[in-house]
């Protein structure tokens, strides 16, 4: 799939993509993230066939994470597209590709982790295979440092509690 630059832009800004909104828990995306996760490449796989920007979003609502599967030029969310536009230099025609996004406090500093997942035209060849297999073990690895990062959180937070009761 190939977008015009100046139309992507047009259609990020003005919030006129397809969107999806998911939900799950965290034991549920834990226990079954292949279950869980493959409505968002599905919507995202039909939006690509109607050539279509989309966001597929999934919100694990008893934790402050939210999982997002998006077709985007750039690596950037959707909702950044004041950024993108002042990135973008007006190259006519652009590949648009899938990108995977974490957000969460305990992801990084930024808050946000992006990765892209493949190229729109392999991803339709891919979308419920080796693309959704992809996408389970990224989302893994991001909840494993999620949860790393709270528990160092948690001890550097109980060291100084000691540390002032001393």
């Amino acid at each position: 799939m190939k977008i015009d630059e100046a139309k992507f832009v047009e259609e990020a800004e003005a919030e006129e993509f397809a969107s999806k909104q998911f939900e799950s828990t965290l034991a549920k995306l834990k226990t079954d993230p292949t279950k869980v996760l493959k409505p968002l490449c599905e919507f995202i796989e039909a939006a690509i066939n109607s050539d279509k920007i989309a966001s597929a979003d999934l919100t694990v609502k008893d934790a402050e994470v939210c999982i997002k599967l998006q077709t985007s030029i750039i690596n950037l969310p959707l909702n950044y597209s004041k950024n993108i536009n002042k990135i973008m230099v007006g190259d006519g025609d652009v590949d648009v590709n899938v990108y995977m996004i974490i957000t969460s406090p305990n992801i990084n500093k930024s808050k946000l982790r992006i990765d892209e997942l493949d190229d729109s035209v392999s991803f339709l060849e891919k979308a419920t295979g080796e693309d959704l297999e992809r996408f389970v073990a990224w989302t893994k690895d991001q909840l494993e440092i999620i949860s790393g990062n709270k528990k160092a959180e948690t001890e550097t937070s109980a060291s100084k509690d000691e540390a002032k009761k001393a």
